[in-house]
């Protein structure tokens, strides 16, 4: 527990957080199958979104643009691939 803080609102930031993280990964998860089927270039935001059941405006807040979110998932596939 945080001085000043009431239990409650920590709880609700924790799950808050667990849902955001949720909704992070779910859109790395429709983004790699956007960007594997068409390409950086060919891949729409929009797409992706609706792919992971979120809208363009939490993409952008977890990823700052789609050149952002292909270099993670970039990241993220490298990362699988060298742990096998």
């Amino acid at each position: 527990m945080r001085p000043g803080i009431p239990p409650q609102h920590e709880r609700a930031a924790a799950a808050l957080s667990a849902r955001a993280a949720a909704t992070r990964a779910r859109i790395l998860d429709a983004a790699f199958v956007e960007f594997a089927e068409k390409g950086l270039a060919g891949a729409r935001v929009d797409e992706i979104a609706a792919r992971a059941g979120a809208n363009k405006r939490m993409l952008y807040a977890h990823f700052g643009s789609k050149e952002a979110l292909w270099l993670e998932v970039l990241e993220a596939t490298y990362t699988a691939k060298r742990a096998e």
